[in-house]
């Protein structure tokens, strides 16, 4: 277990840089940044002028947070738990515990009213993706009853 979730924070981590790579390029073509100095985490550091090498510790440290963050939330469902609890338990994890991560990785800027966007967006999406999970996790079901029922 302890091995799954550091593969899945050392992920989150290649995630992460590939990312910051890719948005600092694009933002900044002359300097790599691995966080937005745009953001409020970002503005902070260089108003304190913290040391790049601890600006990247710091992202490091973030990025192997959303990658625990989501390796504990597939643990949910394997628990002997109603699908019901999991399913309740895993999008409260992931939309409580990715945004404040996704804030203070200069990702999200800290307004109210993109929150409230977020939230809702984040919900329809997880909604139709659980459906359809469910969907065709129940046709899996009913095939399989259905194969041992004629082997019955």
């Amino acid at each position: 277990m302890m091995k799954n979730h550091f593969t899945n924070a050392l992920k989150g981590i290649l995630i992460g840089l590939i990312l910051s790579i890719f948005f600092s390029f694009r933002n900044s073509p002359s300097t790599y940044m691995p966080l937005s100095p745009s953001s409020a985490v970002g503005q902070w550091m260089q108003a304190h002028q913290v040391h790049g090498s601890l600006v990247m510790l710091y992202c490091t440290l973030i990025w192997a947070a959303i990658g625990i963050l989501f390796s504990v939330g597939n643990t949910l469902f394997n628990k002997d738990w109603s699908l019901l609890r999991a399913t309740v338990s895993h999008y409260l994890l992931m939309l409580f515990g990715f945004l404040p991560l996704a804030t203070l990785g200069g990702w999200f800027p800290i307004q109210i009213s993109f929150y409230i966007s977020v939230i809702i967006e984040f919900s329809l999406v997880y909604l139709i993706i659980w459906a359809v999970s469910y969907y065709l996790n129940k046709k899996k079901v009913d095939e399989i009853n259905r194969q041992l029922q004629g082997k019955a």
